[in-house]
């Protein structure tokens, strides 16, 4: 149990330097540098690091280690047409199978994440985020379409907390009190009440894409 917790910790405290942009794009992180960071043993931090490589966010390279993926237009291309093709199909079963209590979770989130987004709270939006696009994987109820899903979904994430102006505070373009994602999770989560698969489906698929068209602009060209 302890060992649990003590991964748990680890993989929530270096996502938290990820997200806050304490790491960049190409660094490497190190078992014992982190262990020693965050009082702990390399056991869980070791365990930590191999689930992030698992969901995208690390890469492990033989002579170097751990290192935060270098981020490019094509690898941002393929991941985004990767989430909005499988992510449109979990949408579209959520609608035929999510129960409402499930539906309702959801727009429980959607007003969490309103809130952390106009408060500028970045870690606490991030999660919220997080938990609306897996929770609605899960209400697909089909756990390999949920894996994949988890495979790409932090990749991808990458590119927002590294390019997107609200993770950014020195950049003026957010408006505090408008947030186009939360606007797009309301309507998705209204299809999936509705129960209307097509509509469910194309609203992700919108919704992902609308996130990728937002970013290119803000990519370097490399």
């Amino acid at each position: 149990m302890r060992i649990a917790k003590a991964e748990e910790r680890a993989y929530a405290e270096i996502l938290e330097a990820i997200v806050t942009q304490e790491y960049a794009p190409g660094d490497h992180l190190t078992e014992a540098a982190l262990a020693e960071k965050l009082n702990i043993s390399r056991t869980p931090v070791r365990s930590a690091l191999k689930k992030m490589i698992v969901c995208g966010m690390l890469e492990y390279r033989k002579n170097t280690g751990y290192i935060i993926p270098v981020l490019t237009p094509g690898d941002m291309e393929n991941v985004f047409q990767a989430r909005a093709a499988i992510e449109a199909k979990t949408s579209c079963l959520a609608a035929a199978r999510a129960t409402e209590a499930e539906v309702g979770e959801l727009f429980c989130l959607i007003g969490k994440e309103k809130d952390f987004y106009s408060k500028g709270k970045i870690s606490e939006y991030t999660k919220t985020n997080e938990s609306i696009h897996l929770g609605i994987a899960a209400m697909s109820k089909n756990d390999y379409l949920k894996r994949f899903i988890f495979q790409v979904f932090w990749r991808s994430e990458l590119y927002v907390v590294f390019f997107d102006s609200f993770y950014h505070r020195n950049r003026q373009q957010r408006d505090p009190n408008v947030s186009k994602s939360c606007e797009e999770h309301d309507k998705l989560v209204g299809a999936i009440a509705r129960r209307d698969c097509k509509a469910a489906a194309e609203l992700m698929k919108a919704h992902i894409m609308s996130t990728y068209s937002s970013l290119t602009g803000l990519l370097p060209v490399l």
